[in-house]
């Protein structure tokens, strides 16, 4: 008799924390801790998948450190939100490529897509006569576009820095 009761209390005691895991586990931002921007990367050349590349991660002027490269040849991060980070992936042979990624949010908030990054590099001489100046620029500025419902790159800048690296610009801002 007490194993066919304890069958059944069991189910209604799990039935409650089944159902909260369906719903939302937060509304809002300050009911948790440790809110991240997923970052998802993939490194190309001619538009083919490179390896044995590096990627640093940079907020402000320190380096956070190296990040894994999988052996797919993509590599993830998990940025804190309400920062800005740089990101700077270098291959021997190429030029490095800088992307400023800022993660501010609507304060109201809750969920957002992963940011998926694609990054172009140029092989080393491509770019001879052009100003060095712009070499330190990063190649591309990552906000959240509210149009778009998620994290994306700055088309304007996007297309007047490039300019800049073919050199020949007249965009201004």
């Amino acid at each position: 008799m007490k194993k066919l009761m304890t069958l059944p209390l069991l189910v209604l005691l799990t039935l409650p924390a089944v159902h909260a895991q369906k719903r939302k586990l937060v509304d809002r931002r300050d009911q948790a801790e440790g809110w991240y921007v997923p970052v998802r990367g993939e490194v190309l050349a001619d538009g083919k998948q490179v390896q044995d590349y590096q990627v640093e991660l940079w907020k402000g002027d320190e380096k956070l450190g190296q990040v894994a490269v999988d052996k797919k040849g993509g590599f993830s991060l998990d940025l804190d939100i309400d920062q800005s980070f740089l990101v700077r992936v270098t291959k021997d042979g190429f030029e490095d490529k800088l992307v400023l990624i800022d993660t501010s949010l609507p304060p109201d908030l809750v969920t957002y897509p992963d940011y998926v990054c694609y990054v172009n590099l140029i092989p080393r001489g491509k770019t001879a006569g052009v100003d060095p100046f712009y070499a330190d620029f990063p190649s591309a500025i990552v906000r959240w576009n509210a149009e778009m419902g998620g994290f994306y790159h700055s088309e304007h800048y996007l297309e007047h820095i490039q300019t800049k690296v073919a050199g020949h610009a007249q965009a201004s801002f």
